[in-house]
């Protein structure tokens, strides 16, 4: 018996009104994701390459249509239960970052334990593997303004993985940083997939499309395009 998918959506359609204006940014959205892979998300702006990754990471909810995670259907679980997901199945990077300045990066990765119950020691000591992991060992004590925005977004990716996610989600993630440092958080996100964390990017950049294994092509709402392919190899870059 075949396993069952990961990620299944069916028929899933995301309506927005505002007054008298309905806007379906989804139509009729099928796809199922397996565990272990790595999906960008491509397609002009407006085709719902955001509003997509919105409803796999449960940020948002569909307005028709069936989404199992698991195979278990979530598409109509309430805030406290999709909160709880998002917390225990889920990591988020985004384009801005959204480290809270007033903290240490290393009590930055820690925040999302904080919510699991873990202790303080505990939490502090894992952040600084995580910070470790993602190249950031000399500045545990650092604030966000005191790092580069390659160096942020690694903050936020080890931030990210904090809850030891099944899927990694990423809205833009190269979208504020140079070519070299872009190539970098590329590097990184396949070597998370290599290690079992099932990814999901989503680009205007043809590099992270290149480096992922599968790639989704939205256009108008619409799947236009979902084809598989080797993954290229980011070129060599240092770590800043």
């Amino acid at each position: 018996m075949a396993a069952t998918p990961l990620i299944q959506l069916q028929d899933v359609t995301k309506v927005y009104v505002t007054g008298q204006i309905r806007y379906e940014v989804l139509k009729q959205i099928s796809i199922e994701i397996e565990s272990a892979e790595y999906v960008a998300i491509s397609g002009a702006s407006g085709s719902g390459k955001s509003t997509l990754l919105h409803i796999i990471g449960c940020l948002d909810t569909p307005t028709s249509g069936s989404y199992r995670l698991k195979g278990e259907e979530v598409s109509r679980k309430g805030d406290v239960e999709l909160a709880r997901i998002r917390n225990q199945t889920f990591g988020f990077v985004f384009q801005s970052f959204n480290l809270l300045g007033r903290y240490t990066i290393t009590d930055n990765v820690a925040l999302p334990m904080v919510y699991r119950g873990i202790a303080r020691r505990a939490r502090t000591e894992k952040a600084k593997t995580l910070l470790t992991r993602v190249g950031l060992s000399g500045f545990f004590g650092h604030r966000p303004s005191e790092l580069s925005g390659g160096m942020q977004q690694r903050v936020a990716i080890a931030r990210a993985l904090a809850n030891d996610p099944t899927v990694l989600f990423a809205d833009e993630p190269t979208g504020n940083l140079d070519t070299k440092t872009g190539l970098d958080i590329i590097r990184l996100f396949g070597e998370l997939n290599a290690e079992g964390t099932t990814v999901m990017v989503v680009s205007h950049d043809l590099r992270v499309a290149q480096h992922a294994g599968r790639v989704i092509t939205l256009e108008d709402g619409r799947i236009i395009d979902d084809r598989r392919h080797a993954a290229a190899e980011p070129a060599e870059t240092r770590t800043p």
